[in-house]
């Protein structure tokens, strides 16, 4: 049995951030146990972030692929341009880049380590249970599992089986591309019940994608459709604005999203990223609010072991302050997903035409997940079959 203050489960962008921000604040013991050989080896995500990122957590300029000033979206036959800077990560260097910070202030990586359940004693968190009979306890054990949600779901905290499931599958590629912008398309040929993407990832690169949510694919998709790698295959073979040489790395991930206002404490335990489900659930975005997560964790576990109090009581100022700072922004998200992938075609143009028309201080809100009332109103093109929707809309607002 190995003892430490702080055991993060799971070395992703969230609990990464976790004990680098707690390595870099306190001379706390602090172990990240990791189930990969590597943590590079967690190649799931496109890499695409905002400047929140970048700027907030002090990321390198030698972990980013590609940088624009505006991102493009596209329906069956719009497409419009926005002004919303942004950056493609190169992942893999990215969480290397997070775990080489973190072990410079003291923090153990270990890698090949898998979580496998909590230990608990007289209903408190005390630590971790790994494959080959480890254990590791301390005073706070973070579940930083991802999806998983490892120790989330066996302590009750979070129930995936109530949230939406999706999919997503990407190739990072060689060869021509004609645009330097992110650009998402909202089309149910080529994504039935989701978007579709292409991000430029360096000189000659980009990464091109599709992912959808399941309830909606079902809806949209074409009966005799085949995998998602052929929807894939099918935007790359259809479009002149690329073509490819090589396939250098694919990458596939599930997103399990709802509107966020889970547990994230219990007795000496809190949760981050996505094993409470932080992703954004209108575009799957989960590095920033993961990362974001993260920060506000550990501000509370640095007051909790200074107070030498890891209670729920304790802990839980954290996921008060997560619900009160993106609850409520996280339902409006959900609720306009709901829309906006259950759209036909013509409504995905439209909204393609008026996110042409906001302005620059709306795309700002767009970007950072503030949208008002009135900016939303103003964006979504309702039709009257929309109108049966509404209880559905109406329960993520209760």
């Amino acid at each position: 049995m190995t003892e430490y203050d702080i055991v993060v489960a799971g070395g992703g962008p969230a609990g990464l951030q976790f004990a680098r921000e707690i390595g870099a604040r306190t001379d706390h013991a602090i172990a990240v146990l990791e189930a990969n050989q590597r943590l590079s080896d967690n190649d799931k995500s496109t890499g695409g972030t905002f400047h929140q990122v970048i700027e907030g957590f002090d990321i390198p300029d030698h972990v980013v692929m590609a940088s624009s000033p505006d991102v493009i979206f596209e329906g069956p036959t719009a497409s419009e341009r926005l002004e919303i800077p942004n950056y493609v990560l190169d992942f893999p260097a990215f969480l290397e880049f997070l775990g080489e910070d973190a072990s410079s202030h003291g923090v153990d990586v270990h890698t090949g380590t898998r979580v496998t359940g909590p230990l608990v004693e007289d209903g408190e968190v005390v630590g971790v249970a790994c494959g080959g009979n480890e254990e590791f306890t301390a005073d706070v054990v973070v579940d930083a599992t991802g999806p998983a949600g490892v120790l989330t779901t066996q302590l009750d905290m979070w129930d995936p089986d109530a949230a939406q499931r999706g999919i997503g599958k990407e190739f990072e590629a060689e060869g021509r591309f004609d645009h330097d912008s992110m650009l998402f398309r909202f089309d149910h040929e080529y994504a039935p019940g989701g978007y579709a993407w292409v991000f430029p990832a360096g000189e000659n690169a980009f990464k091109i994608g599709v992912c959808w949510v399941d309830d909606f694919y079902e809806r949209h998709r074409n009966p005799a459709d085949g995998t998602i790698d052929e929807y894939v295959q099918r935007w790359i073979d259809s479009d002149d604005r690329w073509e490819i040489d090589d396939v250098r790395a694919v990458h596939a991930g599930q997103a399990i999203s709802d509107n966020s206002i889970n547990r994230r404490a219990g007795d000496g335990i809190v949760a981050v990223g996505d094993a409470v489900s932080s992703i954004n659930p209108l575009f799957g975005e989960g590095i920033r609010p993961g990362m974001e997560s993260a920060a506000m964790a550990a501000d509370v576990v640095v007051d909790a072991l200074a107070a030498n109090d890891t209670s729920r009581e304790f802990l839980v100022r954290y996921e008060k302050r997560w619900n009160r700072e993106k609850g409520p922004k996280w339902k409006t998200q959900r609720m306009v997903g709901e829309l906006l992938y259950d759209f036909d075609a013509d409504q995905q143009d439209g909204f393609v035409e008026r996110a042409g028309r906001l302005s620059a201080t709306q795309a700002d809100r767009l970007q950072r997940y503030e949208l008002t009332l009135s900016d939303l109103l103003e964006l979504y093109p309702f039709k009257l079959k929309d109108v049966p929707k509404a209880p559905t809309l109406l329960r993520h607002v209760m």
